[in-house]
């Protein structure tokens, strides 16, 4: 029984010293930073980063249709031409982004414009939400 007790409070005191051991060995030196000032990297913003799934690829169409009469296929066509033309209007302001020769602009650029389509996420979500709360339709239960 004593020999347990022993291996016990051997183990808590290992334990209890181990923050003390790791930081010592944190205490490296550091080395010297070059003069040189890297640029964090940006990435090229993609559509599918910001778009519904299942809209990636919407194609904008004003034709009317004979299921019109039924409100869901009214209200799938009015939600596709909506993300048909928010794509449309990002592979704009991106080709504007690609075309810059200056990297740093080039990156300001593509921050911008995640910065805009979050933006207009949070709209559409706040505008989804709004509407589902007009027609009294209860959420996120």
């Amino acid at each position: 029984m004593k020999f347990s007790k022993l291996i016990l409070l051997s183990v808590l005191v290992l334990i209890a010293l181990l923050p003390v051991f790791a930081d010592g060995e944190a205490e490296q030196p550091i080395q010297q930073q070059s003069e040189e000032i890297q640029l964090p990297l940006v990435t090229e913003p993609k559509w599918e980063e910001f778009c519904e799934i299942g809209y990636e690829n919407a194609k904008k169409t004003d034709r009317e249709d004979v299921f019109d009469v039924f409100s869901f296929v009214k209200a799938e066509r009015v939600k596709k031409n909506y993300w048909a033309a928010r794509r449309e209007s990002f592979e704009k302001y991106l080709s504007t982004c690609n075309a810059m020769t200056n990297e740093t602009s080039k990156a300001e650029c593509y921050t911008e414009l995640r910065r805009i389509e979050k933006s207009k996420n949070d709209d559409y979500s706040h505008q989804r939400k709004e509407l589902l709360y007009q027609r009294n339709i209860i959420i996120d239960k």
